[in-house]
């Protein structure tokens, strides 16, 4: 099977997980996000959508999609859908580590690679233990610098995106309770510490969502972090 989206082209692999060429995307339901998204080699890519949306499902939507088209896929949700392609795996795990993360893709299940990881609400991340405070003991492990202050949330966040050290292309998506301003950056109406903003310091792109109309999604592309290469677009966006 051949699919064309725009210059990229797509050959599926079977359902036994076939290898594909890892320059090429890896497809989603919509040809726009496929090329706006870019998942090929080692990419981490960002999804900020509405709490409560049809768009929140998104992570959901691509890692069935992708394992529909004979890609091995792990997707890491509190929600799974009720009907799971073959090569779709779930991992319910509340709070994975970085670490967590890449033993599971060294190590799939009937050895098949995995093409494409899916993490939904991101934020559930948790760094090592060396980062958690609680482990200084202040009398056998006294912090001799006075100054010290514990890693904030989101410091915490942004060290465990940097330790998933990985080839295999990882979407990772959060939410935000309010309707998403693509005229914006991020960090322009959003908290530095909001998940969403901490992602724009890895993710290239970070890609906000917001429906416009019932076929096309208004999407913010940003490049880097703190108003940085911010490019507002239009998708066309049908529901799966």
């Amino acid at each position: 099977m051949v699919d064309h989206f725009g210059r990229f082209e797509y050959r599926a692999g079977s359902e036994c997980g076939t290898p594909w060429d890892e320059r090429v995307p890896i497809p989603t339901p919509w040809k726009a996000f496929t090329v706006a998204a870019d998942l090929t080699f080692r990419r981490k890519v960002g999804v900020v959508v509405e709490r409560g949306t049809a768009e929140a499902a998104v992570g959901r939507d691509v890692a069935i999609h992708a394992a529909e088209q004979g890609i091995p896929t792990l997707l890491y949700t509190a929600h799974p859908p009720a009907n799971l392609p073959d090569l779709l795996i779930i991992d319910p795990i509340p709070h994975p580590t970085a670490q967590h993360v890449m033993d599971r893709v060294a190590r799939p299940p009937r050895g098949r690679q995995f093409g494409l990881v899916v993490m939904e609400g991101y934020e559930r991340l948790r760094p090592r233990e060396r980062y958690i405070p609680d482990q200084y003991d202040p009398i056998d492990d006294p912090i001799d610098d006075l100054d010290y202050e514990p890693p904030t949330e989101a410091e915490e966040l942004l060290w465990s995106l940097r330790e998933i050290a990985i080839n295999t292309p990882l979407l990772l998506t959060t939410t935000v309770t309010t309707q998403p301003d693509v005229s914006r950056t991020l960090d322009q109406w959003l908290d530095v510490d909001h998940p969403a903003v901490v992602l724009t310091e890895i993710c290239k792109p970070v890609i906000t969502l917001h429906r416009s109309n019932g076929q096309t999604v208004d999407a913010q592309l940003q490049l880097g972090a703190y108003g940085l290469h911010g490019q507002r677009v239009a998708l066309e966006w049908a529901m799966p």
